[in-house]
């Protein structure tokens, strides 16, 4: 397994959350697209079935990941463009609200406060002892008639927690609030159902913790939210029975959320890599995250002057903490000149450790090694 990801080869990597490992049947496909290109007419019709056909594949691997249906799946550039697509989408008036949790992505973060910008929207931001306890109670506090969003991570990219989406989808649903999910951290290093959650939109990349390119990632919308989720950048792939007036009819899957013309090279490249993924088997995968994170928080908060901010109890695949005397980017660099790489995070000023299925004992073991040399200089 660890052969079909050499980037591991060269040291300790823990920072999947960033951007995880490409597998070598992910670069196979893509050599593969590249040889092939300049002989292909690709603006033939036989080239555009070609890459609708990839397409409507990708989107039933996806589907598989996150348990749904493939007409729920709208293919996007990456999380930050699903929220966008997600939450542009509302017909936000005058005085909306939107409830949101403390530390959020600025993939998250950004939207929501452009939107509260530019529609005189507020937003209330829970607290992060709120986000931690009984987050259900702590949105149907707040929740109230002028409530139109409630968007939170599944699982925060600052502590590692897993934010407990149905509670706050429950309360959501209680005022008619629509619930989109930023699903970065949780997708391919947890099991998801966001069906099952009660979410209406939920967007997540390839990229992460599902291993595929950079450039792909994908929007899972309920159906009962795509009639109040409206097309925010809309174009030729959004619909069909097009007219020279712009009209025309929208794709009643998800795919309205698509607009133009996708990333041919990526498609067969994340296909390949979820392909894989699908081998290996999602449940072994989540245990052995599940495993290897419970592995290197005990390490680590062995380790005296280093603090653990990650809860306890059975999380994602993050480690967040910190190194006393030490700032996030120096302790980072200094990690990195003995060959293991971390994420340094602004906030909180912490370093954060992303444990994959792949990493191994030895992995781990050289992490806490190369810890407590830093924390001891």
């Amino acid at each position: 397994m660890r052969a079909q990801l050499p980037c591991i080869d060269s040291g300790v990597f823990l920072n999947t959350g960033a951007v995880g490992p490409l597998p070598l049947v992910a670069a196979d496909a893509l050599a593969r697209w590249a040889a092939s290109a300049p002989r292909r007419e690709r603006g033939s019709l036989e080239g555009f079935r070609a890459v609708e056909a990839e397409a409507r594949a990708l989107r039933a691997d996806v589907a598989r990941v996150v348990g749904g249906d493939p007409a729920r799946i709208a293919l996007t550039g990456n999380t930050t463009m699903g929220v966008n697509l997600a939450v542009w989408g509302i017909d936000w008036r005058p005085g909306d609200e939107i409830v949101t949790a403390a530390d959020e992505h600025p993939g998250l973060a950004v939207p929501l406060a452009v939107v509260a910008r530019r529609a005189g929207a507020r937003v209330r931001v829970l607290g992060a002892e709120e986000t931690a306890g009984d987050l259900e109670a702590a949105v149907a506090r707040v929740a109230g008639p002028r409530t139109r969003l409630v968007a939170l991570s599944h699982v925060s990219w600052a502590t590692g927690a897993v934010l407990d989406v149905a509670g706050a989808a429950r309360a959501a649903r209680a005022v008619g609030a629509l619930v989109v999910v930023d699903g970065a951290q949780s997708v391919g290093a947890i099991p998801v159902d966001p069906d099952g959650s009660g979410a209406d939109a939920y967007a997540f990349p390839a990229h992460k913790w599902l291993l595929g390119p950079e450039g792909l990632g994908a929007l899972w919308v309920s159906r009962e939210a795509a009639g109040r989720i409206d097309m925010t950048v809309a174009g030729l792939e959004s619909g069909t029975g097009h007219a020279p007036d712009g009209t025309m009819a929208p794709h009643p899957s998800a795919r309205r959320y698509e607009h133009s013309t996708l990333p041919a090279a990526l498609l067969p490249a994340w296909r390949a890599s979820l392909g894989w993924l699908e081998e290996l088997g999602r449940p072994w995968i989540h245990a052995r995250v599940r495993e290897a994170q419970g592995a290197a928080r005990a390490a680590l908060a062995a380790i005296p002057g280093v603090a653990v901010l990650t809860p306890p109890g059975p999380q994602a695949g993050l480690v967040t903490f910190t190194v006393a005397g030490r700032t996030p980017e120096e302790a980072s660099r200094a990690l990195g000149e003995r060959g293991v790489t971390v994420r340094p995070l602004p906030w909180p000023a912490a370093l954060r450790a992303s444990l994959g299925f792949f990493t191994d004992e030895a992995d781990i073991a050289r992490l806490a090694a190369a810890v407590e040399a830093v924390s001891s200089c």
